[in-house]
């Protein structure tokens, strides 16, 4: 009746160009296909892998964190067509996602309360063993069509629909207006901010006392909430969409960034405290009905220690009905 599957999202129609991964995962390399990653750096090339990254195959999109950047939120995105663009989160299309997640019911259902969870592979409430991870949302449409979605570049008068801020960085104290985000059934999903000493805030992660350690999306400290209802190729995500008696949605990072913060920032008319009651419903995502849900999913990863990292793997939950 029900299942979640993972994609890979190469094609500009928004269908997936890998369908299923099936029993495969992701692998992070270095510069090239089965080379390293240098402790503390993040990755140069992604690849559908086995589990423990010794054989590989499709490449897809490789977005890089980019650190210690102002206004935050930053990335290097290479292309598996070639060519690497540095832009912002807000500029990445929906297509150029590191990883589709599609969850599909044989009867057209909404969906709420979507969650994302990096842990170690035996228990979701603990965080993945040596590595960081960064982790966004990716929703960018032109106001159009869903398959024709807005131009490159944070500066683009284009500007995407998900997140502008890495869950798992250090949110900059002075971007921000709150450190968190309440999803439509009032889940309150926190992430730390530049002025705290630990962005995650897992206690496994404050005894593990190596530097950096605490900057990951893992365990119970930082958990990456996901749009309500996307539909099918994040159809249902397009802002020239109407959410319902909400009116037509509000990026979702309009409840986190401040109000005086977003004109300029992302190249874009303010829209004003998406966190207030008269907008924070036009936050959540969509609303309609579909047989099929698709999130667009920005990933980038750094080993705090030498060698593979297996206890590594990515929990998705969703509520549907």
């Amino acid at each position: 009746m029900a299942e979640i599957i993972f994609q890979l999202l190469h094609n500009a129609n928004g269908t997936a160009a890998v369908d299923n991964l099936g029993g495969s995962g992701l692998a992070f390399y270095g510069s090239s296909a089965g080379s390293s990653v240098q402790i503390g750096e993040y990755q140069g090339t992604t690849y559908i892998a086995s589990a423990d990254g010794a054989t590989y195959k499709d490449a897809t999109n490789n977005i890089k964190y980019v650190a210690n950047t102002y206004p935050s939120g930053q990335a290097s995105l290479g292309l598996t067509g070639g060519g690497t663009i540095s832009c912002g989160l807000s500029g990445v299309k929906s297509f150029q996602g590191t990883l589709g997640i599609q969850f599909g019911h044989t009867t057209a259902v909404k969906t709420q309360n979507a969650q994302l969870r990096v842990y170690d592979r035996s228990n979701v409430n603990y965080p993945a063993s040596g590595v960081n991870t960064k982790v966004a949302e990716i929703i960018n449409h032109d106001g159009s069509a869903y398959n024709t979605q807005g131009t490159l570049g944070n500066t683009s008068n284009v500007v995407g629909s998900g997140d502008s801020l890495w869950w798992g960085e250090p949110w900059p104290a002075e971007l921000v207006t709150k450190n968190y985000f309440t999803n439509s059934n009032g889940v309150v999903f926190y992430n730390g901010l530049s002025s705290a000493t630990n962005t995650n805030g897992d206690s496994r992660l404050s005894a593990a006392a190596i530097a950096g350690s605490y900057d990951t999306v893992g365990g119970t400290g930082i958990i990456v909430p996901l749009s309500d209802s996307p539909g099918s190729g994040q159809k249902q995500l397009d802002r020239s969409e109407a959410a319902g008696a909400t009116g037509p949605i509000w990026p979702k990072w309009t409840q986190y960034i401040l109000s005086a913060k977003q004109d300029g920032t992302y190249g874009t008319g303010a829209f004003g405290d998406g966190s207030d009651g008269a907008h924070i419903g036009k936050t959540y995502g969509g609303t309609g009905i579909d047989t099929h849900h698709t999130w667009s999913i920005a990933l980038s990863a750094s080993p705090l220690s030498i060698g593979a990292k297996n206890e590594y793997g990515l929990y998705v939950s969703v509520e549907y009905l």
